[in-house]
């Protein structure tokens, strides 16, 4: 996946070298000037239909031999030059809108993402672990933005449409459905066995009261019989 990529980078490569070892004939000239005309060819270049199909063949070939006699005539020096000339250059904001305008089209997007894909892979597996990462990644999620985002998506009918497919799905699983049954059996044993024990506690309250109430009837039943029987003494005597 990484000839696209490499294609492309030589194209420029070689436009820059042949350009830099024309620029190197005029001594006269200071290298500051040298550079600046170096990124306007750059940008011109790129900027034209020749320069757009010749990127776009470089990605559609992925492969073939990336160097040539231009890389090897380089010099550390102008190897430098063009890495920095490429990179502001691409970082500018005249070229800005220009990269907007070719990423639109499909077919030159489609194979960009497609000579990125491996190496965003790698760098996103990287990045989970990072612990600073995973941190910003858990402040952004905790945001009242997102979580604002994530209501406002649960309320949509296209979202539940889905869940609703989701759990239709998980229902016809068999090991599913036992996972679900045990767990509602456990729920319902929990639920009822503390109002059990409750139920229990009041009865035997209750038959307390009776015990006591029956208790007091006979006391009261007593003492009215022992003030009969002193009636009696006293008549008599």
């Amino acid at each position: 996946m990484k000839w696209p990529v490499l294609g492309v980078w030589g194209i420029i490569f070689g436009l820059s070298a042949i350009l830099a070892g024309c620029g190197s004939q005029q001594s006269y000239a200071p290298p500051q000037a040298d550079y600046k005309e170096m990124k306007t060819m750059v940008v011109d270049i790129l900027k034209s239909d020749e320069g757009k199909k010749a990127v776009e063949d470089a990605m559609k070939q992925g492969g073939g031999s990336t160097g040539g006699p231009s890389m090897q005539m380089m010099s550390a020096q102008a190897a430098d030059q063009i890495r920095t000339a490429v990179k502001d250059t691409i970082t500018s904001e005249e070229y800005k809108k220009e990269i907007e305008k070719i990423m639109t089209d499909p077919q030159f997007a489609g194979d960009f993402a497609k000579a990125i894909s491996s190496q965003d892979k790698q760098l996103h597996m990287q990045l989970i672990k990072d612990p600073t990462y995973q941190k910003a990644v858990s402040d952004i999620m905790k945001s009242p933005e997102m979580m604002k985002m994530f209501l406002d998506l649960t309320k949509t009918p296209e979202y539940r449409k889905q869940s609703m497919t989701v759990m239709q799905e998980a229902m016809q699983n068999p090991m599913f459905k036992m996972q679900v049954m045990s767990l509602l059996q456990t729920v319902v044993t929990q639920e009822l066995q503390p109002k059990v024990e409750k139920g229990g506690g009041k009865g035997g309250q209750g038959g307390g009261g009776e015990g006591k109430g029956e208790g007091k009837g006979e006391g009261e039943k007593g003492k009215e019989g022992g003030d009969s029987g002193d009636s009696g003494e006293g008549g008599g005597s």
